[in-house]
């Protein structure tokens, strides 16, 4: 099993968030408060269609092996911190 963690800066594009790991991995996600509304979903992900994440929650999420978990926001940037477990 292996664990990651980081900060990654989400913007207007859809911005690749982490790839699941082989056998699968859960993510957790936080979207601090304030700033700008986090939506996530797939490399096709708009502003108008995302998941959105609550700010100042923690959303955890299950991630298939090889698949890709992407962020956007609707304008400007916004910080997002990552938690990911799992893997062989």
């Amino acid at each position: 099993m292996s664990l990651v963690h980081g900060r990654v800066t989400i913007g207007t594009s859809p911005t690749l968030i982490t790839t699941g790991t082989v056998g699968a991995s859960w993510v957790t996600l936080h979207a601090p408060a304030g700033g700008n509304t986090v939506y996530i979903g797939d490399a096709t992900i708009t502003s108008s269609d995302g998941m959105e994440l609550p700010k100042g929650s923690l959303n955890t999420i299950w991630l298939a092996e090889t698949d890709k978990l992407y962020g956007i926001v609707a304008s400007s940037t916004q910080p997002l911190m990552m938690f990911k477990s799992g893997g062989r």
